[in-house]
C-alpha cells in the first residue's frame, strides 16, 4: 500500500466524520435566483463609459480562462 492510498483512506474517514457535524455543502443562495439584468447604458466600473460600448471576451470551451472586459 502506498503512502498516497493510505493518506486518501485517512482523508475519506476524516471527511466522513466532519460531514456528520457540518452536513453537505450548501449550493445556491437558498432561494430562486433570476438572471442579473443591467441597463445597457450603465457606467463601466473601470472607465466610467457606457457598458454597451464595451466588448466582453469569453472562452466557452476553457473554464480555466477568465472572461475579459475590453474598454473602448
Amino acid at each position: 500500500m502506498t503512502d498516497r492510498s493510505r493518506f486518501w483512506r485517512f482523508y475519506e474517514k476524516a471527511n466522513a466524520v466532519v460531514r456528520t457535524f457540518t452536513g453537505p455543502a450548501d449550493i445556491g443562495a437558498g432561494h430562486a435566483e433570476e438572471p442579473e439584468v443591467r441597463r445597457p447604458d450603465a457606467a463601466c466600473p473601470i472607465c466610467g463609459k457606457p457598458m454597451n460600448t464595451h466588448t466582453v471576451v469569453r472562452h466557452p470551451g476553457d473554464i480555466r480562462e477568465p472572461s475579459r472586459l475590453l474598454c473602448p
